[in-house]
């Protein structure tokens, strides 16, 4: 972890950095296991990971959120653009803009559906082997960031993105079913 970061945050009661001292590469095991240390790891690997995957997206050939339009295009078939919104988690006005920036660029298209004129479809109309390769190549570039770590380190980040992964979901329908009571 770099060190830059963690010293430019507010200094806590005891007198270090949020996340403890910190040298390059390592962590101070005497605060490390505090949540505050864990959120400012956490958020600084997350920005720092979101701006590495931008990039190697790029590499691929298109950004994160067009690749994975294009890849569920091309795993379920033509779509709505609303189901398209919800399988991204992305509102309809962002699913609006990817497929107009696909268009233009030749690879989805909208069609209507044909049995409900007031549904359109956005269907590739470039190669499913292109959109396989981009995506391929993409995560292939991601995983290239794991190589380096054993067998077990690699299970132990797997079980605990799962568990974090799993704690986020709940408490999203937790708060939306609670959304939904007290709307009722």
């Amino acid at each position: 972890m770099s060190t830059a970061y963690l010293e430019s945050q507010p200094v806590g009661a005891e007198g270090s950095a949020a996340a403890g001292s910190v040298a390059a590469g390592e962590v101070d095991t005497t605060d490390a296991a505090s949540a505050e240390a864990l959120a400012v790891a956490a958020s600084t690997f997350a920005g720092t990971f979101d701006h590495w995957a931008n990039r190697k997206a790029a590499e691929a050939g298109a950004s994160i959120p067009r690749l994975r339009l294009l890849y569920q295009v091309h795993c379920h078939g033509p779509q709505k653009m609303a189901d398209l919104a919800e399988a991204l988690a992305v509102t309809p006005r962002n699913v609006t803009a990817l497929v107009d920036g696909l268009e233009a660029d030749g690879m989805v298209r909208r069609v209507p559906h044909s049995t409900d004129r007031r549904v359109t479809l956005v269907e590739l109309t470039c190669s499913s082997d292109r959109v396989a390769a981009q995506f391929g190549t993409y995560q292939a570039s991601i995983a290239s960031l794991f190589v380096d770590m054993s067998d077990d380190e690699r299970r132990t980040l797997l079980r605990l993105l799962g568990a974090l992964h799993d704690r986020m979901r709940a408490e999203a329908v937790s708060a939306t079913t609670g959304q939904e009571a007290s709307d009722a």
